[in-house]
């Protein structure tokens, strides 16, 4: 059915810190000008309030060489085992967005998508496949679902879904006279920018985002600063003046992606340190990944660029940070559960499923191998969204004690991710403490040291706390993992 694969996107699509999509090019040969009557009638339905946004060309990642090669047009929920995303075949394009708060850990306030359909859908065929009921919104026709979340038909080609489903919210999103996203603004400006062979691009606005004390404080740690007052200096006048954050990707045999960092101010008092800072705030925010360290660095005016390539991996990373929640397990519209004696179909969803989770755990991996070092965060923004995305796994036909596995293995990184926001929380109340630039303290430290010390002496120790659990966790993980993969094999005689 039509809907369920819509429905599918909407649980599976996500993004990235600074980074967040917008595509332009189309599977079909179309002009410059029919792309602009079609992308900017997704955009006005974005609310002002939006600094997030992502567009995505849905045609033209499927039919890139790429996607053709690992099927990125499949159907199959399922499908983290060979794709980075999931793209419903309904919409060929696609726009995403939300307001995030960048300084806790991209928490948001609200979150929508709208897409363009080469296939109309009537709300009552997304209500019955949502178990939900058939509302009006703004007037216009509305389902509201389960899943925390309002469908909005805003004409019989264009669908929205907004979350969570705050109804007075969501009713002034749909009403005509909502103020859209205008001609300026740093996300406008950015579409503005794009070139046509881009499927995918990201833009974070940040203007205002930098917290002057925060900004100060993780200066001051930086390891590449330490002890250099002067540079720090310069370094606090540039980066309070951030606008955003950019990234388009482009995919051919291969991923390739383009990230540049926008200022108010010249970046070039930050010197050859540039391309190490912008890869120190990431991992700081805990959305680094690992190819970003390979990649090209360059400046033109109030910009800073880093281009390479991207794995699955990277990108599915990319794409994780941002998602529209829908019904955890809701069943595909178009499937039936398999009868007790079809193994068949049991064996196959199991299969699918075991695959995926394991898909996901390695791109986790270098989290948990690596960062040993006490005084580093590590990526729990990926974790946290992850365990959401493995609890969003379809479940359909699928061994009970598989699920539980999958619950079970989402829960930990959750509570992974949580203990490295916990840690990140006690270092801030402690080192708020530290007031002058020498300190003295026998309860504690009981012996005279400057305050950057003490600082750092702090970090280490909660970072040093929370990388204890973190290796614990993945150790239970391995072996939760090896175990049920022994009883799934042994149970139906197949290879997990």
């Amino acid at each position: 059915m039509v809907f369920s694969r819509i429905h599918t996107f909407c649980r599976k699509l996500r993004l990235s810190l600074p980074l967040i999509v917008l595509g332009l090019s189309l599977a079909t040969p179309v002009s410059s000008a029919n792309a602009d009557e079609t992308f900017p009638s997704l955009i006005s339905k974005v609310p002002a309030t939006a600094n997030a946004l992502i567009a995505i060309d849905a045609d033209g990642l499927r039919n890139s060489p790429l996607g053709k090669s690992e099927n990125w047009s499949s159907k199959n929920e399922a499908a983290y085992v060979n794709t980075p995303f999931i793209l419903p075949p309904e919409a060929n394009r696609i726009v995403i967005a939300s307001q995030m708060n960048p300084n806790r850990q991209f928490e948001q306030a609200w979150e929508l998508a709208v897409m363009s359909l080469v296939e109309p859908i009537s709300a009552r065929a997304i209500a019955r496949a949502e178990g939900g009921y058939v509302d009006e919104l703004g007037g216009l026709s509305a389902v509201w679902s389960p899943s925390d979340a309002y469908f909005v038909q805003f004409t019989s080609g264009m669908l929205g879904v907004m979350a969570p489903a705050n109804r007075q919210l969501v009713s002034r999103w749909a009403a005509t006279s909502n103020p859209g996203l205008g001609k300026t603004g740093y996300l406008s400006e950015s579409l503005n920018e794009l070139s046509g062979g881009a499927q995918i691009v990201v833009a974070l606005d940040l203007s205002g985002a930098a917290v002057p004390h925060q900004l100060k404080d993780g200066l001051e740690q930086a390891e590449s600063l330490k002890g250099k007052a002067d540079d720090i200096a310069k370094w606090e006048n540039v980066l309070s003046s951030i606008q955003g954050v950019r990234l388009s990707i482009t995919v051919d045999s291969k991923i390739h992606g383009n990230l540049t960092v926008d200022f108010g101010k010249d970046p070039a008092e930050l010197g050859s340190k540039a391309k190490g800072a912008i890869v120190e705030v990431l991992e700081k925010y805990g959305v680094a990944f690992e190819d970003l360290n390979k990649w090209s660095f360059s400046q033109s005016q109030n910009s800073l660029h880093l281009n390479g390539d991207l794995s699955n991996s990277d990108l599915r990373k990319v794409m994780s940070l941002l998602e529209l929640p829908s019904s955890n397990f809701s069943q595909l519209a178009d499937a039936e559960p398999a009868a007790e004696d079809d193994a068949k179909k049991v064996v196959e969803a199991s299969q699918k499923y075991f695959k995926s989770v394991s898909t996901l755990l390695d791109d986790l991996q270098h989290e948990f191998k690596t960062n040993r070092d006490a005084r580093k965060n590590f990526a729990s923004t990926y974790m946290q969204r992850y365990g959401k995305r493995i609890n969003e796994l379809p479940i359909l036909n699928v061994d009970v004690e598989l699920v539980d596995y999958g619950l079970s293995i989402a829960e930990t990184l959750r509570g992974t991710a949580v203990t490295q926001g916990e840690a990140n929380v006690n270092t801030g109340i402690r080192k708020s403490s530290v007031y002058t630039t020498n300190n003295y303290n026998n309860n504690y430290y009981g012996d005279y040291r400057s305050a950057t010390s003490i600082k750092t002496q702090v970090k280490r120790e909660e970072q040093g706390a929370a990388s204890k659990v973190r290796f614990s966790n993945a150790k239970e993980i391995q072996d939760a993992t090896a175990n049920i993969r022994v009883k799934m094999t042994q149970r139906y005689n197949a290879e997990f």
